[in-house]
């Protein structure tokens, strides 16, 4: 009996007792527990990590201390291959008497700017030439034909004349950086030719950057007219060089496309514009202007031994009245054949010839003179023809001794009744003969005769000579 009561009562009471053992904390501690493995596993896998981390540096310092310490000058040593040729370079040999700091420079002497990817190249020139002048020219500094005195001018019969100048000493800096399009320049170059003075004026020269890529050339800013073919430039000790060398720096872009190659040829197709400079005669209150920049278009075929050049220019000349808005305009155009070739070993020759109407601008020895156009009795606006030519031939006697020669000639037509200062020459003649001699890897010294022979609109002629001697020291050529 007593065990038949037990068990009634514990069937009584165990409902109760079940309902009693479900405590609400018993969840929420399980979760917390859970959370707590979960960021337990995640800190494991960082600790994981971060021993891998340090395993790696330890062995890359073990590395380090273990291979011997490059010198500061291996680590900034630049080679050929940092800066790629896209085109093989000129076999032309340079002679001592060649401008200095007008060329692409080699890959040696090349510096790295830091870690900015940028390669540095700084060149100084320091040039001294002593001119000994037969007679009084304008321009003391430079020998310019269109400056001689002709018959019956102030200073035709004066005296012998000499002047020191240092203003060819030049600045150049190249500075170049791969990029995935191509090799990208920068190139700045100065020398001392400035319009401010006698001595020592400042003049920039170069200012552009240039993408060399694989199938174009890109060019812009600062330069030497993709008209003008530097290539051609005969080696004068003289920086003015031929009268009738077409000449002119002007900002500019230029695109530059290799149409064709074979080996080691390409041809090209240089374009540019340019900024205008429309140098007219012009009477009254008219001033010069021009509606569109200058154009060219060209040919170009250059291999490492030789190239010739066929450029193309093309000029819009203008007058407006400052009162009257009147306007005046005329078209004008040349073209040119250029050429550069090395020949019988390290000889070489040079040979350029110009024609066209309004761009006495672009001609060394007649450029400034108001030689594009003038006005005719009907006031209308005429360019004026002209056409030059010239060559230069250089003999190496030795990888150190150098001769060279050039001449030139150029001329213009106007019409009989163009409102022009009879003054104003009519034809210009140049020659040179030096001896230059590289006596150290960066000095050279050489002396170098110049004639010169004047004709103005009258016929009137005029002749002059010069010796020069020059000293040039050439930091990093």
């Amino acid at each position: 009996m007593d065990a038949l009561f037990c068990l009634f009562l514990a069937m009584a009471l165990s409902p109760q007792a079940r309902a009693q053992s479900k405590d609400p904390a018993i969840p929420e501690l399980k979760l917390q527990i859970a959370k707590m493995q979960e960021q337990l596993r995640d800190q494991q896998a960082v600790i994981e990590q971060m021993q891998r981390h340090l395993a790696e540096l330890e062995a890359k310092e073990t590395a380090h201390v273990a291979a011997p310490l490059p010198s500061p000058t291996e680590t900034r040593t630049v080679t050929a291959a940092d800066l790629p040729q896209q085109e093989p370079a000129s076999r032309i040999h340079r002679p001592p008497s060649a401008m200095a700091g007008v060329e692409e420079p080699l890959p040696e002497g090349y510096i790295r700017l830091g870690e900015t990817g940028s390669l540095l190249r700084l060149d100084v020139i320091a040039q001294l030439d002593l001119m000994f002048d037969n007679k009084f020219m304008g321009e003391q500094d430079l020998f310019v034909p269109s400056s001689i005195p002709v018959q019956g001018s102030p200073f035709h019969d004066s005296d012998t004349r000499s002047n020191l100048s240092a203003r060819q000493s030049a600045v150049r800096m190249d500075f170049r950086r791969n990029t995935p399009y191509g090799l990208l320049k920068v190139v700045y170059l100065n020398n001392f030719f400035g319009d401010g003075g006698p001595d020592m004026d400042y003049n920039l020269q170069y200012l552009y950057g240039e993408l060399e890529a694989e199938g174009f050339n890109f060019l812009a800013g600062y330069g030497l007219s993709a008209f003008t073919d530097i290539d051609a430039f005969p080696n004068t000790l003289d920086y003015e060089g031929p009268n009738s060398f077409t000449f002119k720096y002007t900002p500019q872009v230029r695109f530059s496309p290799t149409l064709y190659r074979h080996g080691e040829g390409r041809l090209t197709l240089p374009m540019s514009l340019e900024k205008p400079n429309a140098d007219i005669a012009v009477l009254g209150d008219y001033a010069p202007y021009s509606r569109w920049p200058d154009a060219t278009l060209g040919l170009r075929w250059e291999t490492p031994d030789w190239h010739v050049q066929w450029a193309n220019l093309f000029r819009d000349l203008a007058v407006q009245s400052a009162t009257g808005d009147a306007t005046r305009t005329t078209e004008a155009y040349a073209t040119q054949l250029t050429f550069a070739a090395g020949v019988f070993g390290d000889d070489s020759i040079q040979g350029w010839a110009s024609a066209g109407k309004g761009y006495a601008d672009f001609l060394q020895d007649i450029a400034g003179l108001g030689l594009d156009a003038a006005f005719n009795p009907q006031l209308e606006l005429e360019a004026i023809d002209a056409h030059g030519y010239g060559a230069g031939y250089t003999h190496a006697w030795s990888d150190t001794l150098s001769t060279s020669a050039s001449y030139g000639h150029l001329r213009i037509d106007p019409d009989a009744d163009l409102f022009l200062d009879p003054g104003l020459p009519e034809s210009t003649s140049f020659a040179s003969l030096n001896l230059a001699w590289q006596f150290s890897d960066r000095a050279m010294m050489g002396a170098e005769w110049l004639w010169g022979r004047h004709r103005d609109l009258t016929g009137a002629t005029g002749e002059a000579q010069r010796v020069q001697v020059s000293l040039r020291y050439d930091l990093n050529p």
